[in-house]
């Protein structure tokens, strides 16, 4: 097996998700799809599929929303997709939640068959 390119390990490690530079941006998709997923509750109750005080639903569809959210960003990242769209992204999906993650496995389940 042949040892990793040097630039692409500097790269990476200067780079990578868990780096400190990247520690704003990405609280603020983690944000936006937290935001996302509280009104998604709100809408949820509104049309009387959930109780508004409903607090152990609410904080699902927060984590649920918030963690979407987190990796379409990542996906959005990798894929050096504009900020612009992988904000309106991780809003979507992080407001679609658990039907994000549901559509996702659908999809990788199709490439994986074919």
């Amino acid at each position: 097996m042949a040892a990793p390119d040097p630039e692409v390990a500097k790269a990476v490690a200067e780079n990578g998700p868990f780096v400190a530079k990247n520690l704003l941006p990405t609280l603020w998709m983690v944000a936006i799809a937290a935001i996302s997923g509280a009104l998604s509750f709100y809408h949820k109750v509104q049309h009387g599929r959930a109780r508004a005080f409903n607090f152990t639903e609410l904080i699902g569809e927060i984590v649920t929303s918030a963690s979407v959210g987190l990796v379409t960003f990542w996906v959005c990242k990798g894929l050096n997709v504009d900020e612009w769209l992988t904000a309106a992204g991780v809003a979507i999906t992080g407001h679609m939640g658990a039907r994000a993650i549901f559509i996702a496995e659908q999809w990788i389940e199709r490439k994986s068959k074919s």
